[in-house]
């Protein structure tokens, strides 16, 4: 296997080299270029010291210095170069408590998580395997370096990495690391949400997303997801982001309209707050599950409303997921007419408009303006300044006079 290094990683290893240092790339900058792929990021792994690194390098980032890690800028390439070490104990199930530099490159290879990742390379001495990393590729398995209850007991975010390179690559995992991610799936609770997030993006994000039942397998869904039970793998296959990519919300609309048949809106919010999401996402989340609960009847008049108040985008992603979830009136009718999904022109006037004619104030607004949007669901001819403004003044006092705004 021919293995080429892009000339500034390779002149980065070079320099090292020339001061007396080994130095290789190593994880998943290997993996990706023995599978054919283009790396995202550079690692290095050297035998010399931070200050070491510091001293060859002109331009350089203190991003690790406790583990080892030196980020450098070297002919325009970034790269961080992280000193050979072994791991002494772990805090909190996620981070080493105290680092020790070695002499081996093997045993800095030993502390990796999976034999995928636990490879190193360098252009005259080809590809370092201790572990049988190359293996594990052409038999498209994840498999913990060394004993999996041990790695897992180290860093518990680790089981939840196996399940997205399973996702990512479209690889198994492997008998003996699967259960023992079953056996130890508790310890999940030590991670943070935000890493767990960050984790669920990349499943979701992925070419197999429909690895994310794995969580349910193994589990680890009785933290990330309590009270949510397991989806079927087809359901999971259609659930790609084919309207926004980089976000997550269609696929996270799809679970909750699946996974709750009452109160959806109030349970994602509350299980997304908790996740740590932004607010964007929640909030375009909770759109889309009112927008797909006017999608069970797709009439023109509720094709409109829907476009109106959420977007075309929201709109669409609605009328899929309806029909996802097995109406079959809307699966007749998912092919939604372009002339009703066309977008809508926006009010005419605003909530300040409002205000500054002496109609409304606070949540007032939102209500007339809801109302507004239904009426130009039925006539959209209506969406005048005037037309609206004169609405607007008998839409407050319909309110008032019936003690609607509380």
């Amino acid at each position: 296997m021919r293995i080429i290094l892009p000339k500034k990683v390779s002149s980065i290893i070079s320099v090292l080299n020339q001061a007396g240092f080994s130095a290789h790339a190593v994880g998943g900058c290997v993996r990706d270029l023995i599978m054919g792929k283009e790396p995202h990021d550079w690692d290095i792994t050297t035998s010399a010291r931070p200050e070491q690194v510091k001293a060859l390098f002109e331009v350089t980032l203190d991003t690790g210095l406790k583990h080892g890690t030196v980020t450098v800028n070297h002919e325009g390439q970034w790269c961080e170069i992280t000193t050979w070490r072994t791991d002494l104990g772990y805090i909190n199930h996620r981070h080493p408590e105290q680092v020790r530099f070695t002499d081996s490159l093997e045993a800095d290879l030993a502390r990796r998580d999976f034999t995928i990742n636990a490879m190193a390379f360098h252009p005259d001495e080809g590809i370092i395997d201790p572990f049988g990393g190359m293996d594990d590729i052409r038999s498209r398995l994840i498999r913990s370096v060394g004993d999996p209850m041990k790695r897992f007991g180290e860093d518990a975010l680790r089981m939840l990495r196996a399940i997205r390179f399973s996702a990512q690559l479209g690889f198994e995992i492997e008998s003996r690391t699967y259960q023992a991610i079953r056996m130890l799936h508790a310890d999940i609770a030590y991670i943070s949400f935000e890493r767990i997030r960050s984790e669920l993006d990349k499943i979701m994000a992925s070419a197999h997303p429909e690895r994310l039942g794995l969580i349910w397998d193994t589990r680890l869904s009785d933290h990330i997801f309590p009270g949510i039970p397991a989806l079927p793998e087809p359901f999971l296959r259609t659930c790609h982001e084919p309207f926004a990519p980089g976000t997550p919300v269609y696929f996270l609309g799809s679970l909750f309209y699946w996974a709750f048949a009452r109160d959806r809106t109030e349970q994602a919010a509350r299980i997304l707050w908790r996740l740590k999401y932004d607010n964007r996402t929640i909030s375009d989340t909770r759109n889309l599950l009112l927008a797909a609960e006017l999608m069970k009847a797709p009439t023109p008049r509720n094709i409109r409303l829907a476009c109106r108040l959420y977007g075309k985008k929201i709109a669409e992603m609605a009328a899929k997921i309806s029909a996802q979830h097995g109406d079959t009136a809307n699966r007749e009718n998912c092919g939604l007419d372009p002339l009703l999904m066309a977008d809508p022109q926006p009010l005419a006037i605003t909530g300040a408009d409002l205000i500054r004619s002496g109609i409304g104030e606070g949540r007032e607004i939102g209500a007339i303006l809801s109302l507004l949007n239904l009426c130009l669901c039925e006539n959209p001819r209506l969406n005048t300044r005037e037309t609206l403004l004169l609405l607007s003044g008998a839409f407050h006092k319909k309110l008032l006079e019936n003690n609607l705004l509380g």
